[in-house]
């Protein structure tokens, strides 16, 4: 398995330009975590999981993304993240989780939350706070993750839509039918859309994590007809 950096097969032409333009590898070192054998043991105990599996598939993400850094967009305050993906050690597990975890992000604020990787691949975010906060599926895997990052970059460079009145979460999702999905970027939280030069972003992420916050949409146009045909879109969805 080659670095994501050296071989970003998978990844749509915007990711690999994001990559190639935004990010780049650091060290990245596994001594820190389980060892092979103590690895497989661990995995071995817990219920319905496929020792071998997981192993491997946390294997490729170390092969593939450790040590890949960028500035995240997606995160507040513009944040420096890199990718860990270090398998998690006996002590790491509490007596009631079943899934198998790695650490999988690092970043530079202290946001009370973490992301994960569960051992089917899927990226998780949970609030690292006390009460047995839900641990949130948000990306079916890394590639998905690094798409949407992606998409904030490209987005940053749009021009940012509003309208006086705008409709509610439910409403723009509802109209959004009408509208090209951006599946490579979508998660279980986070869902992009594109049409006739603008883009709607519905981010339930952190309403998700930190129950009783709220959930947001955002629309960037390209250019001018882009913002028209945005501000057409919130209108129709409002009415």
């Amino acid at each position: 398995m080659r670095h994501v950096l050296d071989d970003p097969s998978g990844l749509s032409p915007r990711a690999t330009n994001f990559l190639r333009h935004a990010a780049e590898r650091t060290s990245f070192d596994l001594s820190g975590g389980p060892t092979t054998d103590e690895l497989r043991s661990l995995l071995s105990r817990l219920p319905g999981v496929d020792a071998q599996a997981t192993l491997a598939l946390f294997r490729r993400a170390a092969a593939r993304y450790g040590g890949l850094r960028y500035r995240s967009l997606a995160w507040s305050f513009g944040e420096t993240v890199t990718l860990v993906p270090v398998p998690w050690a006996a002590d790491d597990y509490s007596p009631e989780d079943q899934d198998a975890m790695a650490d999988l992000i690092e970043h530079d604020v202290a946001h009370p939350y973490a992301v994960w990787l569960r051992g089917d691949g899927t990226v998780v975010y949970c609030f690292t706070g006390p009460n047995s906060p839900p641990v949130v599926p948000v990306f079916p895997s890394v590639d998905a993750l690094l798409e949407a990052e992606a998409l904030y970059q490209e987005c940053a460079t749009w021009v940012p839509v509003s309208l006086d009145g705008a409709p509610g979460l439910a409403a723009v999702e509802a109209h959004a039918a009408r509208l090209t999905l951006i599946r490579e970027a979508c998660g279980y939280t986070e869902r992009w859309w594109e049409q006739d030069g603008f883009r709607l972003h519905v981010w339930k992420t952190f309403a998700a994590v930190f129950p009783g916050s709220c959930a947001r949409w955002a629309v960037w146009a390209r250019n001018r007809p882009g913002e028209l045909a945005a501000r057409s879109f919130l209108t129709q969805a409002r009415a």
